[in-house]
């Protein structure tokens, strides 16, 4: 059985980044490890005319035959991994120069196996996480494209409830994900001791909007 979050009390005004830092660092102190997080749903608000990047980049579902390329752009994970993902039905997306994934996103299919919020997908939804795109070519809009190249690609099997978790304190990843047309529809609280198991509290919800085309 999939852990399941625990509800409380819709929260008030939310505090700032720096001063969660510090509450995180403080918990730290006395041997807790806390984590403020969004659930974040992606691509439900239209987000304009769709990001371009230069023609030589082609974008797709990788499969087996680039495992070794998600090894090389993702270290510490080993091939094996990689290709029971991919045998147990997760997807992963692809921005490649040739045969070198530059970007890449995994996407889980069946459940969401963060920790933080464990639970089975519906037919219609898609977990993102573990992205990546190449430092060395930062500035050519492949993250950004990447997701939007994902979203329709998702769609297109028909899961068209996207979401990932953003951490509190990451406002440039908040930033960017909004300006691809995400909503933060859940914010949680996960406290856990080194070692031992944690608990997530659900601790403000907001409406659910419905997802749009944003091809």
């Amino acid at each position: 059985m999939t852990a399941q979050p625990h509800q409380a009390a819709p929260a008030g005004a939310l505090l700032g980044p720096r001063i969660v830092r510090r509450l995180v660092s403080l918990a730290a102190r006395l041997g807790i490890e806390a984590e403020l997080f969004f659930v974040t749903a992606e691509g439900v608000m239209p987000a304009g005319e769709p990001i371009r990047i230069d023609s030589r980049y082609s974008a797709g579902w990788a499969g087996p035959d680039d495992i070794p390329e998600l090894v090389r752009v993702e270290p510490g994970t080993p091939a094996a991994l990689c290709a029971e993902r991919l045998r147990s039905g997760l997807r992963c997306f692809a921005i490649k120069d040739g045969a070198r994934i530059v970007a890449k996103m995994w996407c889980e299919m069946d459940e969401c196996r963060d920790p933080g919020w464990r639970r089975r997908l519906d037919d219609d939804e898609a977990y993102l996480f573990n992205a990546y795109t190449d430092p060395s070519l930062r500035g050519q809009n492949l993250a950004p494209s990447m997701r939007q190249q994902c979203y329709a690609a998702l769609r297109a099997i028909g899961r068209t409830r996207v979401f990932s978790c953003t951490d509190y304190t990451n406002t440039a990843a908040r930033r960017f994900k909004r300006k691809l047309g995400a909503i933060d529809e859940v914010l949680c609280l996960r406290l856990s001791r080194a070692g031992g198991a944690g608990r997530t509290w659900v601790l403000r919800r907001w409406p659910r909007r419905p997802a749009q085309d944003a091809s």
